[in-house]
């Protein structure tokens, strides 16, 4: 080796081992001091990193529940039923167009019709939706008319003995998946006659429900049936439901063409309380206030909601019902709450689950939202966190859940329960 290389070696020699202990000193430091709030020690030194932490906090700023759901035509069942202590409803399904004519024996000739025979109401039901073990019987009214006949009190006028068109007898817990039921040749003959329409209102006469199918197209929708007299190859006529308001959109028309009428229905929420489902329907909008330093610095491993369940003794109360989240997308500038709740995604894109209750339990439930919480990192500014709540077949399922709400006394008040990692990061000491 050369003098000059030997020369060099020893000069630099002492500086490299003087500054490896400085190191070695550092590390062994940065290891034993507490440094709170550094994140120099949890990177060097593995067995002191951070810790889950677990915190329960009152995050709901702004809960309410709003009623009226769902919104017209957009149901796809309707409850007909009759239990006057809790819940008591009618129904109206509209042929706004009739069949006047028809070929005689499947010629090429078209006739008027002028008699009718084996006139039906053909009603499809959902089986599951069914209670009552005694004889009761479905009536059917004839509800046209020349009022606004749009307003609830002036159709619920019409339901009289002088306007009663058909009934039928059934048990609703052993009815069939189809309600047929006949109606007067008389009066279909004059509507047909006067080339106008049928309007007809369904109510049961006595303790009992069922659940109707309200599409107005396709295998799940109530078809009106009738024979022309004179036409012996016997081929009923079928007309669906629909009907023609003037200067109303499609949508106004779609949502008048079947649809429920309420006489008693759920209560409203009352103070200190929030409301899922019931008849109508009624949903739950929970906004929250997180810590940033929960929301935007840390990992969030686990996230439930926990609500305290009130006991409700609305009817079903001891079936098992489901309730599905929804998520708010709307900024802050949309002050509607109905309108937040009409555009609001389904949970199931955050990886929400639908959640089960029985109605007349009580004490703290919790509903798992891990997957919003972890999207509120993401959301921009304007865009409040929030959650909304509603019952599985709303519309048609008439249980109702009962929580207590943010302005109850502070053990009963909803929460969120997190747990969390906080962010860690490697900076030198």
């Amino acid at each position: 080796m050369s003098e000059r290389v030997r020369w060099t070696w020893s000069r630099v020699r002492g500086p490299l081992l003087a500054l490896s202990l400085f190191t070695a000193s550092a590390v062994a430091a940065a290891c034993t001091e507490n440094l709170e709030g550094g994140a120099a020690c949890p990177s060097l030194c593995p067995e002191q990193s951070e810790q889950f932490r677990d915190t329960i906090i009152e995050a709901v700023a702004l809960d309410t529940s709003l009623g009226g759901f769902p919104v017209l035509a957009l149901g796809s069942n309707l409850v007909l039923a009759n239990r006057p202590d809790t819940l008591v409803t009618r129904a109206v399904i509209r042929f706004d167009q009739l069949i006047t004519a028809f070929s005689p024996n499947g010629g090429a000739l078209v006739d008027s019709i002028t008699t009718v025979d084996s006139v039906f109401l053909k009603v499809p039901l959902d089986t599951t939706g069914r209670r009552g073990a005694s004889p009761i019987a479905v009536q059917v009214y004839d509800v046209d008319t020349t009022a606004n006949d749009s307003t609830t009190s002036v159709v619920r006028s019409l339901f009289r003995a002088d306007r009663l068109i058909g009934q039928v007898t059934v048990t609703p817990n052993t009815t069939g998946d189809t309600l047929r039921i006949p109606l007067s040749r008389t009066a279909m003959q004059a509507k047909i006659a006067a080339k106008g329409r049928l309007r007809v209102g369904l109510r049961l006469s006595g303790p009992g429900q069922l659940r109707l199918r309200a599409f107005t197209q396709g295998i799940g929708s109530s078809t009106l049936q009738y024979d022309a007299a004179t036409d012996t190859l016997y081929r009923p006529i079928t007309v669906t439901a629909g009907t023609t308001i003037s200067g109303a959109p499609f949508e106004v028309n779609l949502a008048y063409s079947v649809y429920a009428i309420t006489d008693v229905g759920s209560l409203p929420p009352g103070p200190n309380t929030l409301v899922v489902g019931g008849y109508p329907a009624y949903r739950s909008y929970l906004r929250f206030n997180v810590p940033l330093r929960i929301t935007d610095s840390s990992t969030i491993v686990r996230a439930d909601l926990l609500l305290t369940q009130r006991p409700s003794r609305f009817t079903n109360a001891a079936d098992t019902v489901s309730v599905f989240p929804l998520v708010p997308t709307t900024t802050a500038d949309v002050t509607d709450l109905g309108r937040v709740l009409d555009l609001a995604a389904e949970g199931t894109l955050t990886g929400l689950d639908t959640t089960r209750f029985v109605p007349r339990d009580s004490g703290q439930k919790a509903l798992n939202v891990l997957g919003l919480a972890r999207t509120w990192r993401s959301l921009p500014t304007n865009v409040p966190r929030a959650l909304a709540l509603r019952i599985g077949l709303e519309g048609s399922q008439p249980a109702e859940l009962r929580f207590f709400s943010r302005t109850a006394p502070a053990a009963l008040r909803p929460k969120l329960r997190i747990s969390y990692l906080p962010k860690s990061e490697f900076v030198l000491p």
